[in-house]
């Protein structure tokens, strides 16, 4: 099994398991270290995984550790910095905001035109004096109803299977789990990600506003990715 290897929250690699108590016991890592591999669901001290050295070398003064426990003090969340991901290079704020802006006007053009069609056919029907609706303007409806149907089934099929909609895979980012940059599946990818948020954004005011904002954090997650515990980065070469 492999661990990703985190001291004062920088990488120090991957190492295999084999590597990892021979190097404890040479003071190559630290019991104190961070580490994480897949299936964990955070990061641990390796001495949570490992034993220490028979004879080990007397640690630094650290005037933290030689505090005394406080069992008032407020926890210490375990926070995973952007520096700390496993190989993964967050997408950029502007390629996001343009995946946002293109499968937007996707909608607009696949969805909204037919319809718009339509409602002009039904109104110069009316004005000519008839009482039936026109055929023209059914199969426009008909044409929204059967695009926004296809819409949905192409982008979650692809979000499936690559975690990514139409404009996604035209900026060459993707969708995957945080923090270990897996495939994040239907679950996660569409049902969360897209269709939970989407809900959430009907009935909470602003909503939409305040999770765009959150693209502002370090780690780049806006609110539809702490939901559904993903992130986007950028694809890697080849993929």
């Amino acid at each position: 099994m492999d661990y990703h290897l985190a001291r004062n929250g920088q990488q120090l690699g991957v190492f295999a398991e084999e590597e990892i108590q021979p190097g404890i016991a040479t003071g190559r890592f630290l019991p104190d270290d961070l580490c994480w591999s897949e299936g964990m669901a955070d990061w641990k001290p390796l001495s949570t995984k490992f034993s220490a050295p028979a004879t080990p070398s007397p640690p630094p003064f650290s005037a933290a550790a030689a505090a005394p426990f406080n069992p008032y003090a407020a926890p210490q969340s375990n926070i995973i910095s952007a520096a700390m991901l496993p190989r993964l290079k967050l997408a950029s704020r502007g390629a996001r905001l343009g995946a946002a802006i293109i499968d937007t006007l996707i909608i607009l053009l696949v969805i909204t035109v037919p319809v718009v069609i339509g409602v002009v056919l039904m109104g110069q029907a009316e004005k000519a004096g008839g009482n039936d609706v026109p055929v023209a303007a059914v199969a426009c409806f008909a044409v929204a109803g059967l695009a926004t149907l296809g819409l949905l089934v192409w982008n979650a099929v692809w979000l499936t299977k690559y975690g990514q909609t139409i404009a996604k895979r035209m900026l060459k980012i993707r969708v995957v789990t945080f923090p270990d940059g897996q495939n994040a599946g239907f679950v996660k990818a569409f049902l969360l990600r897209a269709v939970v948020n989407a809900i959430i954004n009907q009935f909470v005011p602003l909503y939409g506003i305040v999770d765009a904002c959150f693209i502002f954090r370090e780690d780049q997650r806006c609110l539809h990715d702490l939901i559904a515990d993903t992130t986007v980065v950028e694809c890697e070469p080849g993929a």
